[in-house]
């Protein structure tokens, strides 16, 4: 995630994008940033500190029900990830929401 992050800064900064983050028709560029920070803190963070030993907690009285929540959090992280893929193209190509 750190080589992610720092190719988006690097585009930002080399391209003077900072301002496209007050502009509501780059709303992918927001969505982008906030499941890198997501995927980021969970993984980096979240993880080592508590959810680790939450799920193992959780899978000991109810494997089926945890592996379904953990299944649908990388369906919801995924799902907005192809999200802001498409937006990111769309944009490019001229093709706004807003």
């Amino acid at each position: 995630t750190f080589l992610a992050g720092a190719s988006g800064v690097y585009l930002l900064y080399a391209l003077d994008g900072w301002s496209r983050y007050l502009e509501l028709r780059f709303w992918w560029i927001h969505l982008m940033t906030l499941v890198w920070l997501l995927f980021s803190l969970v993984l980096y963070v979240l993880e080592p500190l508590w959810l680790h030993n939450w799920f193992s907690r959780q899978a000991a009285h109810d494997a089926e029900r945890i592996f379904s929540l953990i299944h649908r959090m990388h369906a919801l992280l995924l799902s907005l990830s192809l999200l802001a893929f498409a937006g990111a193209v769309a944009g490019s190509h001229g093709h706004y929401l807003f």
